[in-house]
């Protein structure tokens, strides 16, 4: 057991519910080294937020237990965010940020598609002539042009042994470099409000996309990319796509898909921009460009996609509106609109 398996292991049990026992504390311990003979610390990280199944007979207490952890890491990870870059005088930028999981993950899928083996069309062409130089069907695969034949000789131009991992992993570090450069140039300047992300898959039950806090218990979402969500993150997230609602039968088979229906439409924005200038919130000075729309009375629970139930509300107070944080209270304005005051839930 590594040093990184034994973090995941203490922080698991101290993660535990405060009413549990001593000895139910062993039982969970006792599971948690059992996981990790099989497991990497990433793989025990998310095995051990429902570790409370092992003395646990409940499963709606799992499930809470698994999404109040899952709640608290993002609303630290938001607390982490950072970003900056650095002018190098040569040409070029540099950078670093730090982003919560579900955004860093929504980049990386833009970017592996981007760079997928498939989507370049000299793979054939750079085989063949691999194949020709002698490079082997490791240096075929990275001849992909003129600078792939130069990789797939030796450092004196001739016919060599092919790269290194190393050459290797600096090759795909160099793609993905270029598709994030190419992704920059892309991002849309005349309507920045306009939301611009990967498509991830994640699936919830309706009753947690509802918001129903008077339910037994809350269930995290999962999603494609191996790990989960909050039911208050899928729920915000859930605000800016369109929904494809699945009925699945006793063994998650789809029987029935509905179609895209809940999205605010680019002309009741621009109307929408005749009554607000900002943020909805109280204090906010956010302008409304960088506004998202929010149904002030949710869609799930019958309210309109209409003007009069429409919302403007900055990226933060959007994430406070769907965290069980805070509170707030609506007071009705001069020309339909609205105002929301924002107080923390003691």
């Amino acid at each position: 057991m590594s040093a990184a398996h034994a973090q995941v292991i203490m922080r698991a049990l101290d993660d535990l519910p405060e009413s549990v026992t001593d000895e139910q504390r062993r039982q969970c311990e006792e599971e948690l080294l059992l996981l990790c003979t099989n497991r990497s610390p990433g793989q025990l990280r998310r095995a051990a937020r429902r570790v409370l199944e092992a003395i646990e007979p409940e499963p709606e207490a799992v499930d809470q237990h698994e999404d109040d952890l899952v709640a608290d890491e993002e609303e630290q990870a938001r607390g982490k965010a950072a970003f900056w870059l650095k002018d190098n005088q040569d040409g070029t930028v540099t950078g670093h940020f730090t982003v919560p999981w579900v955004s860093g993950m929504m980049l990386k899928k833009i970017i592996d598609a981007m760079t997928a083996p498939r989507r370049r069309g000299t793979d054939d062409e750079a085989g063949r002539d691999g194949a020709a130089r002698g490079t082997g069907t490791d240096g075929a695969a990275r001849g992909t042009g003129t600078d792939g034949a130069a990789r797939g000789t030796g450092t004196d131009g001739g016919a060599g042994t092919g790269s290194t991992s190393k050459d290797r992993y600096l090759d795909w570090q160099h793609r993905r470099g270029l598709a994030f450069a190419d992704l920059l140039t892309r991002i849309p300047t005349d309507h920045l409000h306009t939301k611009v992300s990967a498509t991830m898959l994640i699936t919830t039950r309706l009753s947690d996309l509802m918001d129903n806090f008077e339910a037994a218990g809350t269930k995290v979402a999962t999603t494609d990319m191996q790990d989960v969500l909050s039911a208050g993150a899928a729920r915000r997230l859930a605000c800016g796509a369109g929904l494809l609602p699945a009925v699945l039968d006793g063994d998650s088979v789809p029987l029935d898909l509905g179609r895209q229906r809940r999205l605010f439409t680019d002309t009741q924005r621009m109307a929408l921009a005749g009554r607000y200038s900002e943020c909805a919130a109280q204090g906010c000075d956010r302008p409304f460009a960088w506004t998202e729309t929010h149904h002030l009375k949710p869609w799930e629970t019958g309210g309109r996609t209409d003007l009069d139930n429409a919302v403007p509300l900055c990226g933060t107070h959007h994430h406070m509106i769907d965290s069980t944080l805070w509170s707030y209270v609506v007071t009705m304005l001069a020309r339909r609109t609205v105002s929301l005051a924002f107080h923390r839930r003691t």
